[in-house]
């Protein structure tokens, strides 16, 4: 019917919705045209540019569900090895999101909802950030946020369970804290299933539970013995009281302190309908929907706590943020319709909207292009001979990650071996001359300044370190 209301408009909602998931696909595709990688994006590169046992064998020995690095395999071994294919990689699913997510709210909850929850995906913080990063983050945002839609279908009593069984297992083989916020939302559709009494909902219920189990099982059984694989490397920093007060200010971090405390600000008050009218409510599945977040987080915080090490990261609860905005969508639109006759609101969601979104594409546009590796890229090509070799001290391996990706052929080695070098000797300086200069003389090497050079969130100088005369 709304269809046949709309077919003599110019501009429908679903074309709306279609042009805004073209220009919300443009700006995450105008993200991905550079070779800027920081430590774990090289990793992962570097993981996929092997041959394909090579791949498997050290996706076995990460710490991570094995999703991406078989799709990023598959996608340079047709379109060619480089990060351009790899950042669409990961970009993809932010699209797909946009499309598919943004139709299928439109259906369960009306235009509105639908229209938010898209400028959500290319407007909130850490979307775009995460979206084109070489790691599954995005993918997490996919699942879950495919996840989430199938639960809102689920509260209206459609026959919705196998989608949301499907992409709940899904999210288990994309990330670990993936399929802890799908997790949150089987426990939320529980208590919500028991509260109902209906024996024949927790009958069905309790049958995709089973389901979900049968289909995670093969990523149970690696992750199961990819936790003794885990190293000191992939430890986190310290838990805390004053580490959880800031992580629950995730969702909200937009670098601009003012900002960000008026997004706070504007998701407690579109919760809270009770101010606008007495008599409405809030709608129940957006106030469970932004509760999965935080479920996530004080669950982590647990485990952690319990196993006595720390076992989360911020950025963990990216793919709960296409959960939490969904949520924030339904209830916008509900605060709206609470104030249709004030005519204020709306144009104040749009602006802060728009705002947020277009520092958050500066922001991540000067992240992803503001330091070109192009001209370390080029030096070393043109310099670099067989034989050469490097050294360089790091208390973390973060540029020699780096330098694995970037120049795979060329060896890494110490002070003790640098006399078996047979081509140039060069030294990474990060820690300050000073210790450079003490550990070069220490072994009898003069250090040349050559260049400082700069990519991503790295800066090194390089020098070459030649031989003292005895």
């Amino acid at each position: 019917m709304d269809r046949l209301k709309n077919s003599g408009k110019i501009l429908t909602p679903d074309k709306s919705l279609f042009i805004l998931a073209i220009c919300g696909s443009a700006l995450y595709i105008s993200l991905i045209f550079n070779d800027n990688l920081w430590v774990d994006e090289a990793f992962t590169a570097a993981l996929i540019r092997g041959s394909f046992p090579d791949m498997i064998r050290d996706t076995v020995h990460d710490t991570l569900p094995p999703f991406y690095n078989i799709l990023g395999f598959l996608a340079v071994s047709a379109f060619g090895f480089s990060s351009t294919v790899l950042k669409f990689c990961s970009c993809l699913p932010m699209i797909l999101l946009l499309f598919f997510g943004g139709r299928k709210l439109y259906s369960l909850k009306g235009f509105r909802t639908a229209f938010f929850y898209e400028l959500f995906l290319i407007s909130m913080p850490h979307f775009l950030h995460y979206g084109v990063e070489i790691r599954m983050y995005s993918w997490g945002v996919f699942s879950c946020g495919m996840a989430a839609l199938f639960f809102l279908e689920i509260m209206d009593d459609k026959k919705a369970f196998p989608g949301f069984t499907l992409f709940t297992a899904f999210s288990g083989y994309i990330h670990h804290f993936a399929l802890v916020t799908c997790g949150m939302l089987w426990l939320v559709l529980l208590i919500k299933t028991i509260q109902e009494k209906k024996r024949d909902r927790l009958i069905t219920f309790l049958k995709y539970l089973g389901l979900f189990f049968i289909l995670y099982l093969p990523g149970l059984i690696l992750t199961a013995r990819q936790i003794k694989n885990a190293s000191s490397y992939f430890s986190m920093a310290p838990l805390s009281i004053s580490s959880f007060l800031s992580d629950l200010r995730f969702p909200f971090v937009t670098n601009l302190t003012p900002l960000s405390a008026l997004l706070l600000i504007t998701v407690i008050f579109t919760a809270a309908p009770p101010f606008f009218k007495k008599e409405k409510s809030i709608p129940s599945e957006g106030l469970l929907l932004i509760s999965v977040i935080f479920l996530t987080l004080f669950f982590a915080y647990s485990v952690s706590f319990l196993s006595g090490r720390s076992l989360f990261t911020a950025r963990y609860l990216v793919p709960a943020l296409s959960v939490f905005w969904l949520g924030n969508a339904v209830l916008w639109d509900n605060a709206i319709s609470l104030t249709d006759e004030k005519n204020y609101l709306t144009p104040f969601l749009i602006a802060l909207i728009a705002v947020t979104g277009v520092t958050g594409y500066l922001m991540t546009f000067r992240e992803e292009y503001g330091k070109s590796a192009e001209p370390m890229k080029n030096y070393f090509e043109e310099n670099i001979k067989d034989g050469d070799a490097y050294i360089i001290d790091e208390p973390v391996p973060e540029i020699e990650i780096c330098f694995r990706y970037y120049f795979p052929d060329l060896e890494k080695t110490d002070w003790e071996n640098a006399d078996n070098i047979k081509g140039n000797l060069w030294y990474i300086e990060k820690n300050g001359p000073e210790d450079s200069i003490e550990n070069a003389e220490k072994y009898r090497y003069n250090l040349i300044y050559i260049h400082s050079f700069f990519f991503d969130r790295y800066s090194f100088s390089l020098y070459r370190a030649e031989k003292s005369e005895e």
